[in-house]
């Protein structure tokens, strides 16, 4: 991808704390690799920063105000995570609607969590592997479809996100 990682030391204690829960310890490398980021201007996964719209806490936790008052609910047959119980934690989101989360739960390990992912073309579909593998997948592989993005972008690429301003 010709990028230097940042290896930046992000606020990871804060966020789970604030999440009640530990994060997938992929996810936390990559983005203290890439930063907020965006592979083939399709991808983007939602890092830990304030100054910028996707920001992992912030968009959980605008999930959570949310979920109580849209109906029908959204994320049926799922609810956003809550400390304690199970659910959804968004981790990156791509063009044409679709969302990608972890369905957590504190009982057990995040690294075990599966995905979950959605998007108009596609119902809810549980996928078995962890997050870095499947960004990977979806990039470059056509085994994981209905998600590959592979034949309309041959050639991954990569551009950080600007922050908002």
């Amino acid at each position: 991808m010709n990028w230097e990682p940042l290896n930046t030391n992000l606020p990871w204690r804060t966020v789970e704390e604030g999440l009640g829960t530990q994060l997938p310890e992929d996810c936390k490398r990559i983005a203290e690799t890439f930063g907020a980021w965006d592979f083939s201007e399709f991808l983007q996964v939602i890092s830990v920063d304030d100054a910028r719209h996707l920001d992992l806490a912030r968009t959980w936790q605008k999930h959570l105000d949310q979920s109580p008052r849209v109906r029908p609910p959204v994320f049926a047959p799922y609810e956003i995570y809550r400390p304690g119980r199970r659910g959804l934690i968004p981790w990156g989101c791509g063009e044409l609607k679709c969302g990608y989360f972890w369905l957590a739960s504190a009982e057990h390990d995040p690294a075990t969590w599966p995905l979950v992912t959605r998007g108009p073309r596609y119902p809810w579909h549980h996928v078995e592997m962890c997050t870095a593998e499947f960004i990977c997948r979806v990039l470059t592989g056509s085994d994981v479809e209905p998600f590959s993005i592979a034949r309309q972008f041959p050639e991954p690429d990569f551009s950080p996100i600007e922050p908002v301003l």
